[in-house]
């Protein structure tokens, strides 16, 4: 008898562990799921996707024109991955064009530095670095036909080894991320580090 009501007492509990488990995992708060449903897409498509959003303050004047340098260094771990920094450069000048910001009216500069700097090889030194295309090439691309300048420090790529014609066209080389930073900080841009 007194195996019969071990038994059954073990079976009670898991029984009730596992109702408890099921209710602790309705009202835990669950991280937001990625990406955004319905992204609008106002001067890049297919880059930089952003929520329609109508409760906001400090919302961009379409009149005024806009300097940026965005200090783009970091990469990310996945090599088919679009480099996150250039994304939001791409967000940046949609937020813009959202608030009706003419194209015209965004000075923005994106210089790759650091960890970033794979982003802007050719696809043919990308694949036979990570055996797949350079995701990034699509983006720049956008990023450029919106008006982006974007470039790359040359110090970097003289200390990766990586030869100008492996970089892609539509990229800039400088002579250093330092340098550059410093130029467009004299002229006024404002600084985002990504």
């Amino acid at each position: 008898m007194l195996n019969l009501f071990k038994r059954h007492w073990m079976l009670a509990a898991l029984i009730l562990a596992a109702v408890l488990m099921v209710l602790f995992a309705a009202v835990i708060p669950r991280k937001p799921s990625a990406g955004i449903d319905h992204a609008r897409y106002p001067a890049i498509e297919k880059f930089g996707g952003i929520a329609e959003r109508h409760d906001t303050v400090d919302v961009p004047d379409p009149n005024k024109h806009y300097k940026v340098i965005f200090d783009v260094v970091g990469g990310s771990d996945d090599p088919r991955a679009i480099n996150p920094g250039l994304m939001r450069v791409a967000r940046a000048v949609n937020v813009f064009a959202e608030a009706g910001v003419p194209l015209e009216h965004l000075d923005f500069v994106a210089i790759i530095h650091g960890d970033a700097t794979r982003s802007v090889v050719t696809s043919s030194l990308y694949d036979k670095w990570f055996g797949v295309d350079n995701p990034n090439e699509p983006l720049v691309h956008a990023l450029t036909k919106a008006g982006v300048r974007v470039e790359v420090c040359g110090q970097v790529l003289s200390h990766w080894k990586i030869a100008n014609p492996d970089v892609n066209q539509e990229i800039g080389i400088t002579p250093s991320a330092l340098s550059t930073l410093a130029i467009y900080g004299n002229k006024g841009y404002a600084y985002e580090r990504l």
